[in-house]
């Protein structure tokens, strides 16, 4: 069902629906939970590749999360082979990584599918808990 607010504001904001925007956002969740949502305290260093739709869960994370490229505390590295991020927070640390399987997932369901598919897939990703897409460590 495509009735989730938080994504359809982040849809806005980006200018489109996808899986790896609603991977961003999940993964901004998940550091809101452990560190407290603190946009002006938090820091992320992203690893993703350089380019969409792998590059959307910046996007997502900037949104989610707070940190932004305006306040310079969000760094992009670009690495083709993960998707992660390490937020710091005067908290703690956290590191969300998508794990490969779920990657692979999202790359082979996808393939060639049309827009209805990929916007129905972004909605079941923010209803997917997240241990069964991400690999978590403080």
């Amino acid at each position: 069902m495509q009735d989730n607010p938080l994504l359809q504001a982040a849809g806005r904001f980006h200018g489109h629906i996808g899986p790896f925007l609603a991977v961003g956002l999940r993964m901004g969740q998940v550091a809101n939970e452990r560190l407290g949502r603190a946009p002006m305290d938090m820091k992320a260093v992203v690893w993703v590749k350089g380019r969409p739709p792998r590059s959307c869960v910046i996007d997502g994370i900037q949104y989610a999360a707070g940190c932004t490229m305006g306040k310079a505390n969000i760094t992009i590295e670009p690495d083709a082979s993960k998707v992660a991020v390490r937020f710091t927070a005067k908290t703690g640390t956290v590191l969300v990584s998508l794990t490969d399987r779920f990657l692979a997932g999202i790359e082979n369901d996808l393939k060639g599918a049309e827009e209805k598919a990929i916007i129905d897939y972004a909605f079941k990703i923010m209803d997917t808990a997240p241990e069964e897409i991400f690999e978590v460590a403080e």
